[in-house]
């Protein structure tokens, strides 16, 4: 499988799909003119790994340009998850349960410290596609210990000695302790952290951002200040007689219910522009913007580069040893 050849994208062609199996990105597909597009990895490479257990996670094996590497992305498509009875409880029942995509419950969150240590342990460079919302963080999920599965991912990141890639894909967002846990300054070494133009990245949701720092009050407050109608009929309201001011304050708020909406959805989108790929490089969160058509060009020659960089290194510190090791001998 030749490096030098786009990526396919679910997203555009003859028949774009905006919910899809997210393997297809690493793995290719055939598109709805029957020819094939291949994903980030080598044709045939991938190799899923315990797949029947925390499906809002996906791990397995692959080759870039043939070297074997680790990878760790989430589903974004709901899941079932079944509870079977308990044989020793007559009164029990197999329960089935829905899990939300791009979200880290519990058991998807240990598959995935499990999935990391596993890799260190193999030796492999490690791919993280990261397109989480976030961790579950219901009663039970508390009760399922999911906050020690999550410091179990950040627990085998800092321990990791080969090369991790964090790259958000193509319209991925990465929000919450997700961010947190995956974060390149855990270690800073190995780690980098580079996103597609389309993608965005931050704690909270530009929603999120807008319910807590700008809002009904602070955008009636600017709604007075652009508007000349409101601006208006509140002059009108502060100096006008009794008998007026009940027709006066309908119509204010007639125009204030009209406006609010277009007020919320601008300063929704003024939030995002805080989590577009720029805001983050410019904040040093990112180490780059790498459109995914081309991202396995760019993920081949920077991963063949990590790797010679820590041969290198290794290389130094042996004869460093051995030099030492001599001097004590004399």
């Amino acid at each position: 499988d030749k490096i030098d050849r786009k990526v396919f994208d679910p997203r555009r062609g003859p028949q774009p799909e905006k919910v899809y199996d997210p393997r297809v990105l690493l793995t290719g597909a055939t598109d709805a003119i029957g020819k094939w597009r291949g994903g980030l990895f080598d044709k045939g490479s991938f190799v899923e790994s315990l797949d029947g257990w925390g499906m809002t996670t996906i791990c397995g094996r692959a080759r870039l340009g043939g070297i074997p590497v680790g990878v760790v992305m989430p589903e974004m498509r709901t899941v079932s998850k079944t509870h079977p009875a308990d044989p020793a409880d007559p009164d029990s029942m197999e329960t089935t349960a829905s899990q939300a995509g791009q979200v880290w419950f519990p058991d998807s969150a240990y598959k995935t410290a499990t999935a990391i240590k596993d890799m260190n342990q193999e030796g492999l460079p490690l791919f993280i596609v990261a397109n989480w919302r976030g961790f579950s963080g219901g009663q039970r999920d508390m009760y399922e210990e999911i906050l020690k599965f999550g410091s179990m991912i950040v627990e085998g990141l800092v321990a990791y000695k080969q090369p991790v890639f964090v790259y958000i894909p193509p319209d991925g967002e990465l929000r919450g302790g997700a961010w947190v846990v995956i974060d390149p300054t855990i270690n800073a070494e190995v780690m980098e952290m580079y996103v597609d133009s389309s993608a965005r990245g931050g704690i909270l949701e530009p929603s999120g951002i807008v319910e807590i720092k700008y809002r009904r009050a602070q955008q009636l407050e600017k709604m007075a200040y652009l508007d000349v109608e409101v601006a208006q009929l509140q002059r009108q309201l502060a100096n006008a007689s009794e008998a007026d001011r009940a027709s006066i304050a309908q119509q204010l708020k007639t125009r204030q219910e009209l406006l609010l909406p277009l007020y919320q959805k601008v300063a929704e989108h003024y939030a995002d522009l805080h989590d577009v790929p720029a805001r983050m490089q410019a904040k040093g969160c990112i180490h780059g913007t790498i459109d995914w058509t081309w991202s396995r060009r760019f993920f081949y020659g920077r991963l063949r580069r990590r790797l010679a960089e820590q041969a290198l290194l290794r290389r130094m510190k042996a004869v460093d040893e051995g030099g030492e090791a001599s001097k004590h001998k004399a």
